[in-house]
């Protein structure tokens, strides 16, 4: 015999059973289910990463020139410019206020890439 608590009980678990059917489902059912939403989340998360990292090389781009400028140099590619060292160089000059060793007379930036 089954009493009003046990009836209770019962109906909550068929609740929750309904509920978690969704949760149950195989990752491919929810992939088909939202393919097209998950790849606008994809792409929208990359297009907002992106601008991001756009800023940040404008942002960091305006902090060089404003300290090469004084040094008369300017940069407009963060990095291509500072990519083989020499404005590097005067970077760190110009922020530590020594000047650092120079670079050899007969030294030539090889490419790693080009090796």
């Amino acid at each position: 015999m089954t009493s009003a608590n046990d009836y209770e009980q019962l109906e909550l678990q068929q609740q929750y059973s309904r509920i978690n059917v969704r949760w149950d489902a195989s990752d491919d059912e929810l992939d088909n289910d939202n393919s097209s939403a998950r790849l606008f989340e994809r792409s929208r998360i990359k297009a907002l990463a992106d601008e991001r990292e756009a800023v940040q090389k404008k942002t960091f781009t305006k902090w060089v020139n404003s300290h090469l400028a004084r040094v008369t140099c300017r940069i407009s590619d963060l990095y291509m410019d500072l990519r083989d060292g020499r404005v590097l160089i005067k970077l760190l000059e110009v922020l530590s206020g020594e000047l650092l060793v120079g670079l050899p007379s007969n030294w030539v930036h090889r490419d790693p890439r080009h090796a």
